[in-house]
């Protein structure tokens, strides 16, 4: 399977909340990095600490929050995914904004993944 079709393949994972999908593509040792101005955003290692932590806490300000890849860039070690946040935060407030993940492969698994978005727009609809 190519990086690229991994990163699709964990996107929809993801999107259905697939566990055991997400365990086989990523490294144990993942590391994880968003924009500090996302809700708890920073720097997270392992998928305890990403999924237990990270997401848990940072879902919680979101009625819906939706990852939508639209491109996907595949280059030697790295996939990047170009795409928009959409969702609804807990105040009614939506959002719509772009981001770019770019992912770093390691024998066949995802190794870091870093973000990069405009959190203004997202931390606008918190309050």
């Amino acid at each position: 399977m190519s990086n690229k079709e991994l990163i699709k393949k964990f996107y929809i994972a993801f999107k259905n909340k697939d566990m055991q999908t997400i365990s086989q593509v990523c490294d144990k040792a993942i590391e994880w990095n968003t924009l500090k101005g996302m809700p708890h955003g920073g720097k997270y290692v392992g998928l305890k600490a990403i999924f237990e932590d990270y997401f848990s806490n940072m879902l919680s300000n979101f009625e819906e929050f939706h990852a939508i890849p639209e491109e996907y860039i595949e280059s030697k070690n790295h996939v990047t995914v170009i795409g928009k946040y959409q969702g609804i935060s807990k105040t009614g407030k939506d959002f719509d904004v772009p981001f770019s993940h770019v992912y770093h492969m390691q024998g066949n698994k995802i190794k870091q993944f870093r973000q990069f978005t405009d959190t203004k727009i997202i931390q606008d609809t918190l309050s």
